[in-house]
């Protein structure tokens, strides 16, 4: 399998979200129910593939009883308790759909899985 997603919504950049190193920015307007789909490999949970890829746990998206290890953009995304985008499951498909209109330069933002807060979240 080979992936090379092409979306020329997006641009990766410097989050403003401080310590998270790298961010998703809209590139353009992204208006309200637009989505990102997030691309990567469907593996069964507590499976084989999914215990030799657990050092990409935090980023992995739940989608019923298996887990996507996201190999695009929507895999840089970063956490925030006020989004602009959530996390939506349409089958064995995951998507980061606006929640309202994202403006052009704006990061892309969703609420972590409670897992992922735990590991990248530090208490303040």
């Amino acid at each position: 399998m080979i992936s090379n997603e092409i979306d020329k919504r997006f641009s990766i950049g410097r989050s403003t979200i401080k310590g998270a190193g790298n961010g998703l920015f809209a590139k353009t307007l992204i208006p309200k129910g637009d989505k990102l789909e997030v691309v990567g490999v469907l593996v069964p949970a507590k499976s084989l593939a999914d215990k030799c890829t657990a050092y990409a746990d935090a980023y992995k998206f739940r989608v019923g009883k298996h887990l996507l290890i996201p190999t695009g953009l929507g895999g840089i995304a970063n956490h925030s308790t006020n989004p602009n985008a959530k996390k939506t499951i349409e089958g064995s498909r995951v998507f980061l759909t606006a929640l309202r209109d994202i403006n052009t330069g704006e990061e892309v933002l969703y609420v972590y899985s409670g897992y992922a807060q735990k590991k990248f979240i530090s208490p303040t």
